[in-house]
């Protein structure tokens, strides 16, 4: 699964605001001498654009099946980029790999690709770095009464196979965390939320165009009830908050 350049130059000032940057430097610290860290899914590079300050000799290995979003980061900082689907061989695209990091990935996948992520990463004792992983938790400010029934559609559509089988949706950081506890790795959480209001617009606009669209999908019988709401929501321009966390695992 891909997103467009235009969405995440979007989000880009939200995820950069929102992440967590004691985690961050945790994993830094965690981390040898010119380390080499493989960024999954890595779109544009958002990631290593973070942590690149925090580690001036690392190496970054980018992987996304966007050659597009691929070009993009090779043209915003030194890196070794693969495009590959990230449901194949994951062991080669880890392959000499320090640690591992991901943003906004982990609610797309399946349970059965995360094991896989987590028992090479547990094989080779890889700390691991998955920022802005959703949590469920959406608010607008007013609150609308259509809201609680365009949130469950949503979040039922979240669950839907995204390329990886069944997605983790919101239910992705209780199954990371109780997994890679069950391998040994110490796991820290962290909130990263955005908050978007006036300074947002364009964000918030993307954002109700979606959530009605995969509300829909999930609901297809309310679709003149979810159309309703998003045009009041479109001329109300709410501020929102979206629920995300960090997640940290060290071995």
């Amino acid at each position: 699964m891909s997103f467009s350049s235009e969405w995440l130059a979007l989000r880009a000032p939200f995820d950069t605001r929102a992440r967590d940057a004691g985690l961050a430097r945790r994993f830094a610290t965690a981390l040898p001498p010119s380390p080499l860290i493989v960024d999954l899914g890595a779109g544009t590079g958002a990631n290593a654009l973070t942590l690149a300050p925090l580690l001036p000799q690392a190496r970054f290995r980018l992987v996304d099946n966007d050659p597009a979003l691929l070009a993009i980061a090779r043209a915003r900082l030194p890196c070794e980029t693969v495009q590959a689907d990230l449901t194949g061989d994951l062991a080669a695209l880890l392959d000499g790999a320090d640690a591992v990091s991901a943003s906004a990935l982990m609610d797309l996948v399946s349970a059965s690709w995360f094991d896989a992520l987590a028992a090479q990463a547990a094989k080779r004792r890889l700390p691991l770095l998955f920022t802005l992983n959703v949590d469920g938790r959406h608010a607008f400010t007013p609150a609308d009464s259509g809201d609680a029934a365009v949130f469950a559609a949503f979040a039922r559509d979240q669950g839907r196979d995204k390329g990886f089988g069944p997605a983790l949706g919101a239910d992705a950081l209780r199954y990371m965390r109780e997994r890679l506890s069950s391998l040994g790795a110490r796991v820290s959480l962290a909130p990263s939320d955005w908050h978007v209001s006036d300074d947002g617009r364009a964000l918030l606009s993307a954002f109700l165009d979606g959530m009605a669209e995969a509300a829909t999908r999930a609901a297809p019988a309310d679709a003149a009830a979810i159309a309703g709401w998003l045009k009041r929501r479109q001329a109300q321009a709410p501020s929102l908050t979206v629920g995300h966390q960090d997640l940290l695992a060290l071995w």
